[in-house]
């Protein structure tokens, strides 16, 4: 068995408790238009076009199986139309113009990458953590991996929009220590219109965990014009009140650094005209949540 992994990210703080490792696995069912990782939305590897290092060698235009690359102004000009993401111009590529992010792991192999940080988890009460994409696009993988990470001793925790049938969740139950739960849009036409799917699944699987009593933690990505009303996070806050009232709900607040990506990706970008929070801003937002009676709020 293998996974696709985009990225795994070593030294994280900010994915679960103490110092932590985290694998990006490539997937997701959701199409938000915030989308902080573009490379991780869909199986298969994602070809990255950064024309300013092109070399102009050709090498990529000659493997190239679906003659979608050409020589353009400023560099190698990807047909996105065309591109099989084979990944072939990637690796015939010397200067890095072209990657592919997405590669093959399984389970085994992921677990020994994590284990290479075992003292920082052991001196900072960390983990290990699953993020994306989505975690539970890709069940069958991650349960081997979370399986084989508690029999090391390792803290496990999964990111999740929780849009996945429902025994996918419980066959992770016995496997994740934490999770970190994303309620993105309380209406669900606006979930709809925004992210592409209903949150009825989402709030659904939820409850689910908060029935089954497990650990988690509910995080609202706060993004302009999407996510940050008063309606909406009041919305999401007193339903988290109500559901979960001793759990906490953490702030997820806009990064604009994923906009640079799109480019890279032959993708557009459509969240336009959007700054960071000021702290003023977030602090305002966190009395707004805290207000409707949820145990805590980072």
């Amino acid at each position: 068995m293998t996974g696709e992994i985009f990225d795994i990210k070593r030294f994280a703080v900010h994915d679960g408790p103490g110092i932590r490792c985290t694998a990006f696995l490539k997937g997701c069912p959701l199409a938000c238009i915030w989308c902080h990782n573009p490379e991780g939305k869909r199986p298969g590897p994602e070809i990255c076009c950064q024309p300013q290092a092109c070399i102009g060698c050709g090498a990529c235009i000659s493997i190239c199986p679906s003659s979608a690359i050409r020589s353009g102004e400023k560099g190698v000009v990807i047909d996105r139309e065309r591109c099989v993401r084979c990944g072939k111009c990637a690796a015939a590529c010397p200067a890095d113009a072209l990657s592919a992010k997405g590669y093959a792991l399984s389970p085994e192999e992921l677990v020994a990458e994590f284990e290479k940080d075992l003292v920082f988890f052991k001196t900072s009460g960390g983990g290990i953590t699953l993020s994306g994409g989505d975690p539970l696009f890709q069940p069958t993988f991650a349960y081997a991996v979370l399986e084989l990470a508690k029999a090391k001793g390792l803290h496990t925790a999964v990111e999740t929009c929780l849009h996945a049938p429902a025994e996918a969740v419980e066959a992770l139950l016995e496997v994740v220590d934490l999770w970190l739960c994303d309620i993105k849009i309380f209406d669900n036409g606006e979930h709809k219109r925004l992210t592409g799917r209903s949150n009825k699944l989402i709030l659904s699987n939820y409850e689910l965990l908060v029935h089954r009593e497990r650990s988690l933690i509910t995080r609202i990505p706060v993004i302009p014009g999407c996510t940050d009303s008063a309606e909406n996070l009041t919305a999401i806050g007193r339903y988290a009140a109500s559901v979960n009232p001793t759990g906490t709900v953490e702030l997820m607040f806009y990064n604009p650094l994923g906009k640079s990506k799109y480019p890279s990706f032959g993708m557009g970008y459509r969240l336009s005209g959007s700054a960071p929070y000021t702290a003023e801003q977030q602090d305002t937002f966190r009395e707004m949540v805290a207000a409707t009676g949820v145990a805590a709020v980072k």
